[in-house]
């Protein structure tokens, strides 16, 4: 034990009636954010996943309260996030019970930091993996995909902080996926929606049950599940499914909350997957590709459509391209045709909308 050379790191930790608001981290996104005015910045300089630093940032909101964030729309130059008023006190609280306790600054290093050629935002698919890999192969130097939800990618979109979002959202009243998003996030006009590919979505299971007999599992409370983060195209079609069952039961949609394991999330469908075949969880929602990876059983809701929306002052740009051109080439629609629930259609790389 005299040999090891341990490291010591004391942290300060803030909570409002049990929940942790800020931590370290925490409060040097807060400052980072303040200093850059880039949540995508403040990341970097950190050395975290976007992902991370989005749902730190997300915890400590929902802990609070308040927004402690704010987004700005015009792309880069003009959009980007600032500190709300909350925001501000929060960081300054934090940092005067920092140098309280510890007797010092916080500190956070303004380092340098490398931009990324092409930066992905959105959804978990298998398929994004394959083209960033195509894309390397096509000269395009770094790659970085953060998988946070095809909501917030729309949102990255808005800010200026991604070349490319990859989305699968459900409209519910015309059943039409992702055209109706763009609007929503005030996007008309300033990205261009690009056809991507199919897949199957549906209950991955480690037991052979039918639609119904989930349906009325997670209902009833017998089913454990195992969800996906707020804003992902997986749990708007999760909480769709839910709430028209309830609703044929007389119950509010509020009442899923209930369903054991509704706040048991996580980010991408692997671990979805990973989560149902170790017995956390007796069902989630995912991506039949997930379920073949870990042997388990899969009945489908529906295919669905997973499309690409990039902001168009960036079409132009030499990553962006690359992307479009990886896209439409033989060796993707080959390499995806080979995956189990997935289909190309034969305008996939063009423009939809």
């Amino acid at each position: 034990m005299r040999s090891k050379a341990f490291e010591v790191r004391v942290d300060v930790i803030l909570e409002v009636g049990g929940k942790r608001v800020a931590d370290c981290r925490v409060a040097k996104l807060l400052l980072l954010v303040g200093r850059y005015g880039s949540i995508l910045a403040a990341s970097r300089v950190l050395g975290i996943p976007y992902s991370r630093a989005w749902e730190a940032l997300v915890r400590a909101e929902r802990a609070l309260g308040e927004k402690l964030v704010e987004v700005r729309r015009g792309g880069r130059g003009g959009g980007g996030a600032r500190l709300t008023e909350a925001g501000r006190e929060l960081l300054e609280e934090y940092l005067e019970v920092y140098r309280r306790v510890t007797g010092r600054e916080l500190e956070v290093r303004s380092t340098g930091f490398t931009v990324p050629d092409l930066v992905y935002m959105g959804s978990h698919d298998p398929c994004v993996e394959i083209l960033a890999g195509l894309l390397r192969g096509r000269g395009v130097g770094s790659v970085e995909l953060s998988w946070i939800g095809s909501g917030i990618g729309l949102a990255a979109l808005a800010v200026g902080e991604a070349d490319v979002a990859g989305l699968h959202l459900l409209d519910p009243a015309s059943g039409e996926y992702n055209k109706p998003y763009i609007g929503r996030y005030w996007l008309e006009g300033e990205v261009a929606l690009v056809r991507g590919y199919y897949r199957e979505v549906g209950f991955i299971t480690r037991e052979p049950l039918s639609y119904e007999e989930v349906v009325e599992g997670l209902v009833s409370g017998g089913l454990r599940l195992v969800n996906r983060q707020r804003g992902s195209g997986t749990r708007i079609l999760l909480e769709h499914v839910l709430a028209g069952e309830l609703g044929r039961r007389g119950l509010k949609p509020s009442a899923m909350r209930g369903v054991p394991g509704f706040e048991n999330v996580v980010s991408t469908h692997t671990e979805v997957a990973r989560a149902v075949a170790s017995g956390e969880a007796d069902v989630g929602m995912g991506i039949r590709w997930a379920a073949v990876q870990y042997g388990l059983y899969f009945t489908r809701v529906r295919w669905e459509a997973f499309d690409f929306a990039i902001p168009r002052q960036r079409l132009g740009r030499g990553a962006v391209k690359a992307f479009l051109e990886a896209l439409k080439s033989r060796d993707f629609r080959e390499q995806v045709g080979r995956l189990p629930g997935y289909e190309v259609p034969s305008d996939i790389g063009e423009e939809v909308l």
